[in-house]
């Protein structure tokens, strides 16, 4: 018969605290905050007159 072992419910909270501790470090280290986005390169403007027009 297995012999189950129980934790009290101080025991859980330290261990559910200890874990979003270390959850929330590793997404401080691997997320980058959110930046503002940049604004996009201005798409370069299509000629308006074609070679050999007469304007």
């Amino acid at each position: 018969m297995p012999h189950h072992l129980t934790h009290t419910p101080a025991w859980h909270a330290l261990e559910e605290a200890d874990e979003r501790a270390w959850l929330d470090q590793w997404a401080r280290l691997h997320h980058s905050p959110v930046l503002e986005p940049e604004s996009a390169p201005a798409a370069p403007v299509p000629a308006l007159t074609l070679a050999g027009s007469t304007r």
